[in-house]
């Protein structure tokens, strides 16, 4: 790094300073003996230290002279080769630089002083750069001439090894250029007509250039060789093997490589100078560019400071300047104010002196006649600032001020003075009536003047150009200005407000002609029984209508005209936005003749019609009157917007608050307007709904009970809150519908009118509450709220007052005991299937209450329909009213849960009645058509009761079932068709799979007790036992009950002697775990074996076992369960699923 002495302006710098060539070495790695040894190696040095020119010894041992070139630094002295450039020219630039900034001068001039800085610090370091080579070669010679006389341009060693740079590049530039042909001639063996020795020069020669090509330059692989030939002829062993490719003898190989030894010493001299050449050269390089960015550095902090010095001067200025205009405007508003006082001074004492005129003449002056202008101006006694229109602007602001100066001395408590002279202060009391009295005269004649402008009318246009047709709102903007100096335009808003209602508005507000409407409405209701909805719609419309042009174009004008700029701060409101107010309150909230009193007085004419329809055009009414309502405030919210002019001087966000206090009050408004009625509308639309649903029920024929009473909130009542309607509980009588019967149940309320009547009626709510309360987040909890009251009230209705009760009644009109008498089997198929107690009406009743649910579910709830408007998606749309979406979730699931459960009843009834009659048909139906016959016969033979199936080996095999199976499975399918058309695929898979189970567990539990099966009853039992299973499986999945029982039947149809075969297996082993003990159990096989009727016989002891079975028992080593008691329960089918 550069040094600059022990006092350095820049401070101590940091590691990142020092060079690349301190930290590498490169001049400690030098290659001449010399620097070897050095141990002040650049690369060595932790902190350079950066040093200006300082005093030390030159080669004679005594003190430097001034003189630069005088003496040579020690540094360089000590170790040439590492020595840091030591600069003089940069400091002393800077040092006359910064005495010239400090010596006074402008600082307009000593920042154009600096303007040619970069390029005196440019020249500077190429001075030190100069005198540091110059140095250099004096320590190296040891001569003190060479600072005088050295030039770089001029050194030999310097131009020879710029020269050997030059000739080295020519060179890399030649080798780039030949490289292909050297690599060619290298491979070439072709050298026919040489002589040996010719061959060998040739020879050498190509591996010479291809030496200096591997030395010079790395092999590229864009060329056309491969990358294998490259790197095989490039390589120093390769090189070797080309130079040797060709040599046999001993004595040419030694002196062709002495020759090469002698190639590669010089090509290795040339090498070593070129690096030494470029380790000087490049060790001149940074000591160039260390002074170089020394000076940079330099220059860079100079202007730095300046800018610095500049800025701190433009704060010191500008604060000046600052303070220097805030004491002219402070001047300026004291001279305005000494002239106002001057004016107000003269005002006062014109007044007074008229005032002491009035009263030494004794005469009256007639304020109001000469101030109005009925008194001719060259009579007037008073002021011509108030008897002339043209300043009407000027006497008001004058009069404003006299009236603060009344008032100023009224309010002081420290009077003595004026007191004890009676004349001052009956002066001053003089004065102050007469501008009283000129101050009520002034705006009483500004007041007809702004009623007369007004009263013309006009298009309300407010261009500056004026137009024929068009108000003249200029002169009501400066009869505005004045009449606000008035007690801030109190009389002026009262004044303002009184002519839009008189001559815009005189239907709403003109009380005789209201008076006769009325009495002319009054007859006509007298005369007509009906309300007319559409005239009620066109009246409202008409009047909302008209309310919202006047109320725009209104605005429009109050924008325009009541901008006063001489307002006081201190009025809290922007005065166009205070008389919009004011007009709107008196337009819309007006007790008597505004727009709610007008509503008001038309629901009560509906209110007064005796009919329950008017409830329905009551609503209609509301809907109509929000809407309208809804568009009317909308339009002023906007206006509002453009009641506030902007300008460069107004108060912006006064404005945006102002305006946003008018819509907030547009808001309460609107709000007022309509929750007076929401709450009346939300009782009247429950109300209604409840009796157009009970009213549905009614005209179709259905008898409704007697409500219960519904308790009344007392609190709600002593604090006079209406409190919402809830709807009282008319349920279906069941007693009726099990009188009037299937038919009728379907053509009455399971009509398919009757059923969708009610939910036409809860979607007309739906829309009337979305238009009345507004959808999304717009209605808020409101809205929630009322949807959720008609959802829930609708859940109420359709399940416990409808759905419930019908349920409930199918459930009780099935019977689940069979009749007494047994049947006539076989059935006839030819004509209609027994229904075996479940009505086919039964089947279709629970289809259509299945539909109707879904029905009340899409058209109600609708969940994830988007555009249906439905509860989901009202209820959503909200947002943040989760608990209102909960709420009607809850009263869903009810419903639903309810009907579901009510459902369920009904068709496990249906599942016991049929269960009845199978029981009937297959058990009672049977054992019926034994009472004669052989089998009457066989019993008294046997002892026992056989059953249907203990037939002797001679019965006929013809029939393919048994009467009482075949008769049953016809019903069965038959029934099927109508259990399919109500349930559900799922419900009808349940539900048939327990009717398979119920038929098996008849079956079974009846042969196991009572019946035996003989050989030939086998085989009609095995196919009766394929018919049951064939019905079975026409529905659900769990019949391998069936398949059991099928292989338990061949017991009955096996001899006693492969019995054995058949229960354990081949193997005879009871353990073995095959055969039917395996498949079916070993006790229910047993079971079921011993129903065979050879299993025993009678004897005069009574029943005995068979010898076979006896065998059979004891080869087996079981014991038989048929002996003692028999739980049925082990053969049931729900054991086997």
């Amino acid at each position: 790094m550069v040094k600059e002495g022990k006092k350095s302006k820049r401070g101590p710098r940091d590691d990142r300073s020092v060079s690349s060539r301190g930290t590498k070495g490169t001049r400690g790695k030098s290659p001449k003996a010399g620097r070897k040894g050095d141990k002040g190696k650049r690369g060595k040095s932790p902190k350079p230290k950066s040093r200006k020119e300082g005093k030390g010894k030159d080669s004679s041992g005594n003190k430097n002279p001034e003189n630069i070139l005088e003496y040579i630094p020690q540094e360089y002295l000590d170790n040439v080769e590492t020595a840091e450039p030591v600069l003089h020219f940069l400091p002393k630039m800077v040092a006359s630089t910064d005495e010239s900034g400090a010596s006074g001068s402008t600082p307009g001039s000593g920042v154009q002083s600096n303007t040619k800085f970069p390029n005196l610090r440019v020249s500077a370091a190429e001075d030190d750069i100069r005198l540091h080579r110059a140095r250099l070669q004096a320590a190296k010679a040891n001569n003190i001439n060479f600072l005088r006389s050295y030039k770089i341009e001029n050194d030999e060693m310097w131009l020879l090894r710029q020269q050997r740079l030059n000739e080295r590049t020519l060179m890399l530039s030649k080798l780039n250029t030949e490289r292909s042909m050297i690599l060619k001639e290298l491979q070439e063996s072709n050298v026919k007509g040489l002589t040996p020795q010719e061959m060998t020069q040739v020879q050498l020669a190509r591996w010479q250039r291809a030496l200096e090509l591997y030395v010079y330059k790395p092999p590229k692989l864009a060329q056309a060789e491969t990358a294998e030939e490259i790197e095989r002829d490039l390589e120093f062993l390769g090189l070797l093997e080309k130079l040797l490719e060709h040599i046999t003898e001993e004595e040419d190989m030694s002196e062709i490589l002495s020759q090469a030894a002698d190639m590669c010493s010089t090509l290795v001299d040339v090498t070593k100078q070129i690096v030494k050449d470029a380790t000087e050269q490049v060790a001149e390089a940074e000591d160039v560019y260390q002074i170089r960015l020394e000076a940079h550095e330099l220059f860079g902090r100079n202007a730095l400071t300046r800018t610095e010095e500049i800025q701190n001067q433009f704060r010191i200025n500008g604060r000046a300047a600052l303070q220097i205009g805030n004491q002219l405007e402070f001047a300026e508003s004291k001279r305005k104010r000494c002239e106002s006082a001057s004016v107000l001074i003269r005002r006062w004492w014109l007044m007074e002196n008229t005032a002491e005129q009035e009263s030494l003449s004794g005469e009256e002056l007639n304020v109001e006649e000469e101030v109005r202008g009925v008194v001719p101006l060259a009579s007037c006694r008073m002021d011509p600032l108030f008897t002339r229109r043209e300043n009407s602007l000027d006497a008001a602001r004058s009069l404003k001020q006299l009236r603060q100066v009344v008032r100023s001395r009224s309010g002081n408590a420290n009077m003595s003075v004026e007191r004890s002279d009676a004349t001052v202060s009956r002066r001053f009391d003089l004065t102050a009536n007469l501008i009283k009295r000129t101050s009520e005269a002034l705006e009483q004649r500004l007041l007809n003047d702004f009623s007369e402008i007004y009263a013309k009318g006009g298009v309300y246009e407010f261009t500056t150009k004026p137009r024929a047709g068009q108000i003249e709102w200029k002169k009501l903007k400066d009869l505005a200005r004045a009449l606000n100096l008035f007690d801030n335009g109190r009389n002026l808003l009262e004044r303002y407000v009184q002519l839009v209602i008189g001559t815009r508005l005189p239907e709403l507000f003109d009380s005789a002609k209201i008076k006769s409407s009325g009495e002319e409405k009054e007859e006509e209701n007298d005369d007509e029984e009906e309300f007319d909805m559409e005239a009620t719609r066109s009246e409202l419309t008409k009047l909302f209508h008209q309310l919202s042009e006047v109320c725009m174009e209104e605005f429009q004008l109050i924008a325009y005209i009541f901008d006063n700029p001489d307002a006081d701060v201190g009025m809290g409101e922007v005065i166009p936005l205070k008389i919009a107010r004011a007009l709107c309150t008196r337009v819309i909230g007006d007790h008597k003749n505004g727009l709610q009193s007008r509503i008001n007085d038309l629901l009560d004419s509906i209110d007064r019609k005796t009919d329950f329809d008017a409830g329905a055009k009551k609503l209609d009414t509301f809907v109509v009157i929000h809407e309208k309502a809804s568009g009317l405030f909308s339009l002023l919210r906007d206006s509002a917007e453009k009641l506030v002019l902007q300008t460069d001087d107004s108060d912006k966000n006064a404005d945006t608050t102002a305006v946003d206090s008018l819509k907030a009050f547009l808001n309460s408004q609107e709000a007022g307007l309509n929750n007076s009625h929401r709450h009346g509308y939300l009782n009247l639309e429950l109300r209604l709904l409840h009796h157009e649903c009970c009213n549905a029920l009614d005209q179709a024929g259905c008898i409704l009970m007697a409500p219960a009473r519904i308790r009344v909130d007392q609190n709600l009542l002593e604090k006079g809150v209406l409190e919402e309607y809830r709807a009282p509980l008319l349920p279906i009588s069941k007693n009726s519908i099990k009188r009037a019967g299937f038919n009728e149940l379907l053509s009455g309320p399971l009509k398919q009118s009757v059923l969708r009547q009610p939910l036409i009626h809860a979607t007309d709510s739906l829309a009337r509450a979305r238009l009345m309360f507004g959808s999304g987040k717009d209605g808020g909890e409101t809205s929630a709220r009322v949807i959720t009251s008609i959802y829930s009230q609708m859940c109420n209705f359709y399940g416990q007052a409808f759905l419930y009760p019908i349920a409930e009644a199918l459930q009780e009109m099935l019977k689940s005991s069979a009749p007494f008498a047994a049947p006539q089997l076989p059935f006839n198929e030819d004509e209609a299937a027994h229904d075996m107690g479940v009505d086919p009406a039964f089947w279709v009743a629970l289809e259509r209450i299945h539909a109707a649910a879904k029905a009340f579910d899409r058209e109600m709830w609708a969940e994830s329909k988007k555009g249906s408007l439905r509860v989901w998606e009202l209820l959503s749309m909200n947002g943040e009213n989760s608990s209102a979406i909960a709420a009607g979730r809850d009263c869903r699931i009810e419903f639903f849960s309810e009907l579901e459960h009510r459902g369920e009843d009904a068709v496990l009834r249906a599942l016991d009645t049929l269960s009845a009659h199978i029981q009937w048909i297959v058990v009672t139906g049977a054992e019926a058509m034994l009472s004669s016959g052989g089998a009457r016969l066989f019993n008294q033979l046997s002892g026992q009761s056989g059953g249907p199936y203990a037939m002797s080996s001679g019965t006929s095999l013809e029939a393919p079932n048994s009467p009482a199976v075949k008769s049953l499975c016809y019903c069965l399918r038959v029934q099927f068709v109508q259990v399919q058309s109500a349930l559900t695929p799922q419900s009808l898979s349940s539900f048939w799979t327990a009717l398979s189970m119920r038929i098996y567990d008849i079956l079974v539990t009846r042969l196991l007790q009572h019946w035996y099966v003989s050989t030939v009853g086998a085989v009609i039992l095995a196919r009766d036992v394929e018919a049951l299973r064939s019905v079975s499986t026409l529905a659900g999945t769990k019949h391998d009950h069936w398949d059991i029982l099928r292989e338990l039947l061949t017991l009955y149809m096996t001899p006693p002697d492969a019995l054995k075969i058949m229960l354990v297996g081949s193997e005879g082993d009871a353990s073995s775990g095959k055969g039917l003990f395996q498949r079916a159990g070993r006790e229910q096989s047993l079971v079921f074996m011993s129903r065979r009727v050879d299993f025993r016989y009678k004897t005069g002891q009574g029943l005995r076992k068979s010898i076979w079975a006896t065998q059979l028992l004891d080869e087996l080593k079981v014991r038989d369960p048929s002996d003692g008691h028999i739980n049925m329960g082990l053969f049931a089918a729900g054991r086997r699923v």
